[in-house]
């Protein structure tokens, strides 16, 4: 996108860093990356790992200085104006740092507070307020080193939001995290973007990028490859990549594969566990087909169009 920056969200123009060394040559790792975040919106970083997305996040927040571009955080430019983004902007970069274990999380939100001007009952009443939001008001006389990796992610965030302002930046959140604390965080970032927030999420979770994401920006090298909501990046793929149909056939048909190779538009057919998986152009059309080629034959059929991995690794190459 490339339109006038949102007020209050996030605006990127042809963001830039070169990384410098005495002993290495220097190394590109966003090479002029463009995108706006608006209020109430979330927008999701996704790439394999060195494809720029932790730098972005960095120089949003004012740890990287950009080698050239610009980028605004709620109007204030994170190259000549830093306080004012620090002010406007939450960040949390998860894991175990960014925390001091030994102290409360009271403690730990009364200390972070004072950074941002807060002090005395005001202090202490947001953080309280905080922490009973995330579900750890049972827990705030407690130490931090006592918390589960889900407890402390929540508390990065309430961390992120001692200030209330109005764009959040949270780098991988739900990293290491168990399914039901994935999940619950999650529910927590929907409240955040549903109260009006600009939010730029980076993840190596798909899940969690479909579940979350208006748009998916998909970085590959330090360039932004492709942009578009995660549906549409579905129906791209599938363009591209076709339908898949899982087939389930007695066991006492003979030859199936043979069979399958007359299937009309088949790129591919493999079996997987017992279960046939079979790749085509046009799905109704092929599964028409198969249905009145084996008839009561079929235990099972389904047809299931790109996932949102299928459409990433299409883009940015199966590891594998």
């Amino acid at each position: 996108m490339s339109g006038p920056a949102p007020h209050g969200g996030l605006a990127v123009r042809e963001l830039r860093r070169v990384f410098t060394s005495r002993k290495k040559p220097p190394r590109t790792a966003l090479d002029g990356v463009t995108f706006d975040v608006a209020p109430g919106e979330l927008v999701t970083l996704l790439g394999p790992n060195g494809a720029g997305k932790t730098t972005t996040a960095r120089i949003l927040v004012t740890l990287l200085e950009p080698t050239s571009g610009t980028a605004t955080v709620a109007g204030a430019d994170v190259r000549t104006e830093p306080r004012a983004v620090r002010r406007r902007c939450g960040f949390s970069f998860g894991g175990d740092t960014g925390l001091y274990p030994r102290l409360t999380a009271l403690e730990n939100l009364r200390f972070f507070g004072t950074m941002y001007g807060m002090a005395g009952r005001p202090l202490t009443a947001r953080a309280s307020e905080l922490l009973g939001e995330m579900g750890l008001g049972d827990r705030a006389g407690d130490k931090v080193e006592t918390f589960s990796r889900g407890m402390r992610q929540r508390l990065h965030i309430a961390r992120a939001l001692l200030h209330d302002p109005p764009v959040l930046v949270l780098d991988e959140p739900s990293a290491g995290l168990d399914p039901a604390a994935g999940r619950q965080l999650r529910t927590l970032v929907h409240k955040l973007v549903d109260d009006g927030r600009a939010v730029l999420l980076t993840t190596h979770d798909l899940v969690e990028a479909e579940q979350l994401s208006d748009r998916v920006l998909v970085l590959r090298a330090g360039v932004v490859i492709a942009e578009a909501s995660p549906a549409r990046l579905r129906a791209l793929a599938g363009d591209a990549l076709g339908t898949r149909i899982q087939l389930e056939l007695h066991e006492d048909v003979a030859a199936p594969e043979a069979a399958l190779a007359a299937c009309p538009g088949l790129r591919g057919v493999r079996v997987e566990g017992g279960v046939w998986a079979v790749d085509v152009t046009d799905g109704p059309a092929a599964a028409t087909w198969i249905l009145q080629t084996f008839g009561s034959q079929v235990v099972n059929l389904s047809v299931a169009p790109p996932s949102l991995e299928d459409a990433y690794l299409d883009l940015v190459g199966d590891p594998a």
